[in-house]
């Protein structure tokens, strides 16, 4: 029943969007607060919805409101956001769709969601493609990396903005882990896409893909015997009162791809167009630099809150890393060689 409750309310609020931009816009997925005419003439002041599904106050929507804030700044007030986290527009499947539709202006969502309609952005899903969160904006902010996501993206009507927050995912389980050969077919809560269950099947675990907002009861009731996600996701969600171990294989620099509505975006002026991917180039300096040190910080947060941290020696990782062979050899088929073999040369080049 509550479940049902929640969807019928996610429904009404999309319905709700989609009325006030076929008001505004015509019915052309445009925005819900202002006029549009000829293509790239918006004219008057804006207000854009932007939907996730991490909760209010969580890291994510933290950085989500500093890029906002930018964008306002950079456009003289003339673009505005309202947060809609927590999943309120529906999960990221249906955000995902919403924004291709135009019911929803704007929504940052996980890759492996993306790449069940954009197999590219499996990329950012292969294990240990990056060393630090420093390597992976290192990366996301070159222009070769945003044309080619951008590109991708715009052929299903999207338009690629960027990523802010990025924290690395770990394994947590209520018996020790330290390498792949102790998995044992745990069952591990993963995220939708069949990228993550494919992972866990290569390291010798069984998965279940289950809600965000279940996880708690499902690893208390022992529906499931741990979650692949995040340290900073398990102290959120408070996943560390029912865990016992958390392994830090850092195997994925995990964050939200965001996009617009590409018939939206088309309808901005082009000043504006500039004002907002200049915010989102100049909030990953800010985040390589602030979040640098979150992998220790959300750590040390988890083994206060009383769960064993394992910390992997050079042998051990290279175990998980020797495991993971068989998701390359895969995944370059499915996201596409050409596009691989770019993605990892540009990777590999921004090294330390």
């Amino acid at each position: 029943m509550k479940r049902n409750l929640t969807r019928l309310i996610a429904l009404v609020l999309i319905l709700a969007l989609s009325l006030s931009m076929f008001a505004a816009c015509g019915g052309n997925g445009g925005n819900a607060d202002s006029e549009q005419g000829a293509e790239g003439d918006v004219q008057d002041p804006i207000t854009l919805h932007w939907a996730f599904t991490p909760p209010a106050e969580s890291a994510d929507d933290v950085w989500h409101q500093k890029v906002g804030k930018l964008v306002e700044e950079y456009t003289d007030g003339l673009v505005k956001y309202e947060y809609y986290p927590g999943g309120t527009l529906g999960n990221e499947k249906v955000t995902l769709e919403g924004v291709v539709s135009g019911t929803i202006h704007q929504a940052s969502i996980s890759p492996n969601v993306v790449a069940t309609v954009l197999p590219e952005f499996n990329i950012l899903c292969l294990p240990f493609l990056f060393d630090s969160v420093e390597h992976f904006f290192d990366v996301i902010s070159t222009d070769e990396y945003y044309n080619r996501m951008n590109e991708a993206a715009n052929k299903v009507g999207l338009q690629y903005l960027g990523e802010d927050f990025i924290t690395p995912r770990n394994i947590s389980t209520k018996k020790p882990v330290y390498t792949p050969a102790d998995a044992g077919k745990q069952v591990l809560r993963v995220m939708d896409g069949p990228i993550y269950s494919d992972m866990m099947e290569a390291w010798g675990f069984n998965s279940a893909v289950i809600s965000y907002g279940e996880v708690y009861t499902s690893i208390q009731q022992g529906v499931v015997d741990g979650v692949e996600n995040s340290n900073n996701g398990n102290y959120v969600m408070k996943f560390h009162e029912v865990i016992d171990y958390s392994t830090n294989t850092n195997h994925v620099y995990h964050g939200q791809a965001c996009f617009m509505n590409l018939n939206l975006w088309k309808s901005l002026s082009q000043e504006t167009r500039d004002a907002i991917q200049k915010a989102w180039r100049d909030i990953y300096p800010i985040a390589k630099a602030e979040l640098a040190d979150l992998p220790e910080y959300d750590a040390q947060m988890i083994r206060d809150a009383g769960v064993t941290v394992i910390d992997l020696t050079d042998e051990q990782k290279q175990a998980w890393i020797e495991a993971s062979q068989p998701l390359y050899d895969k995944y370059r088929g499915i996201i596409g060689e050409e596009f691989y073999d770019f993605a990892i040369e540009l990777i590999d080049s921004k090294r330390p």
